[in-house]
């Protein structure tokens, strides 16, 4: 199917960072066929016969990309408050994942992915760690697919801790397998491997992970120096640094994706480089969890791919992702005390075709460009107090942004959000069962404590 808008303000990130004030874009069978000014756009569309749209002059942006999340902690919203990392897991993450079931799995993933889309999110990489049942990521999959976003899903796994939530290395890699071959083939979905954290994998999960994914060309993510835990939990278990462990173990190369990454230094950042590592920065949950600062600007001059994530509800308590990008961005300026240690181009970057990059799909989406997906978001200044009035777009986006203001979204071409209205589910609905499941999870969690 053939659609397209004319009388827009395009900003396209792409490797020239072009802006079209007054332009136009066509796309065809979810893919962008022209991009340009307006009057080439209307040329084209008479020659094809296109019926364009009218922007109304609001702003295009390629779609937003969220490098890290949890869907499901969307109904954990306010739990766990003012715990540090070592605190907040077992206090309140690992009761839930013991008792967590496909109805509260269900209501987490349509709320989040309901929050996502009106952020003007495209794309989310979501890190699926705790599988207390089995056919969570079929079901999570499922519903991606009914609304439309384009997921990245992270298996996740571990075989250290509660014994609800260990699972054998060959169930978790033939649950992978399956998912692959069900779910991957048309660009909207990738599966990967996400072992949990190195304190929650041995050696020889590590090694396996490893070896899985380079046999089946399966990229991994995982949950890396978020705090100095994973140093003193590596010497301790294995007499030897955590960077130097994981380096061991293979774990480190192109295909990871080293979720936060804040208690780091020269020896892991050179090794990050070394190994083509990729890092998803989660400013929200780093300052939740009082965890520290990730070390950005140094990642960046090493050459080290740095996207940016939300991380799920239950460290950060939503999962809004102009947020993240505003607090990323003055969380760097504040720790260096330096107005230009992150901008709002390089945040808009970080947010689109870096986080692309970063999830290997950068050849496909991140920034608007012809041959791409078309993944986009039309933002509509005037809808919002707060993002009202415009001076300069990138920063109204970044500093001021609103989820009130994303006006429309648009995924591989097919239309989500429309006028500020869902086209694919019913948020009311959303809603309504995300208030009875997180209920019903606390009563579950008291039940199974006794």
């Amino acid at each position: 199917m053939r659609e397209g808008y004319h009388n827009l303000h395009i900003i396209t990130v792409d490797g020239q960072d072009r802006i079209y004030e007054d332009g136009g874009i066509l796309y065809e069978d979810g893919v962008i066929t022209h991009v340009g000014d307006r009057a080439y756009i209307e040329e084209k569309a008479g020659e094809l016969k296109i019926e364009l749209k009218d922007g109304k002059g609001r702003y295009l942006f390629p779609g937003l990309i969220n490098t890290h999340t949890h869907l499901y902690q969307d109904i954990m919203k306010g739990m766990g408050s003012d715990l540090s990392l070592e605190e907040w897991f077992p206090k309140s993450m690992a009761p839930a994942g013991a008792v967590l079931r496909e109805r509260h799995v269900a209501a987490g993933v349509r709320l989040g992915l309901a929050e996502a889309i009106r952020c003007g999110v495209t794309t989310v990489a979501d890190y699926m760690q705790l599988q207390p049942v089995k056919g969570l990521g079929k079901l999570e999959l499922t519903i991606a697919k009914e609304m439309g976003v384009r997921m990245v899903y992270g298996r996740g796994y571990r075989d250290i801790g509660k014994k609800e939530l260990v699972e054998k290395p060959e169930d978790v890699f033939a649950d992978v397998t399956a998912l692959k071959e069900e779910f991957e083939g048309d660009g909207m979905f990738r599966i990967w491997l996400a072992p949990a954290a190195g304190w929650g994998a041995s050696t020889g999960l590590l090694r396996a992970t490893r070896e899985y994914a380079d046999r089946n060309d399966t990229p991994v993510m995982m949950h890396m120096f978020e705090t100095g835990t994973d140093d003193a939990i590596s010497r301790e278990r294995n007499g030897k640094s955590a960077i130097r462990h994981y380096e061991e173990t293979g774990l480190l190369g192109p295909g990871l994706l080293a979720v936060h990454s804040v208690a780091i230094g020269e020896e892991e950042i050179r090794a990050y480089a070394r190994n083509q590592v990729s890092v998803s920065y989660n400013p929200i949950a780093n300052m939740y969890l009082a965890s520290g600062v990730a070390p950005v600007g140094e990642m960046l001059k090493a050459g080290i791919t740095v996207a940016i994530g939300t991380d799920g509800a239950g460290s950060n308590n939503d999962n809004d992702m102009l947020e993240a990008m505003k607090f990323g961005a003055l969380l760097q300026k504040t720790f260096h005390k330096d107005p230009l240690a992150m901008t709002a181009g390089g945040m808009l970057r970080m947010a689109t075709i870096e986080g692309a990059r970063a999830l290997g799909m950068d050849r496909i989406t991140g920034s608007v460009e012809e041959g791409k997906k078309a993944d986009f978001f039309l933002f509509d200044p005037s809808k919002s107090v707060k993002s009202c009035p415009v001076h300069d777009i990138v920063a109204t986006l970044i500093y001021s942004g609103d989820h009130k203001a994303v006006d429309t979204v648009v995924i591989n071409g097919n239309t989500v959000l429309e006028d500020g209205r869902f086209l694919l589910a019913d948020e009311k609905e959303i809603l309504d069962d995300a208030q009875l499941m997180a209920d019903d999870l606390v009563r579950c969690i008291q039940e199974n404590q006794g």
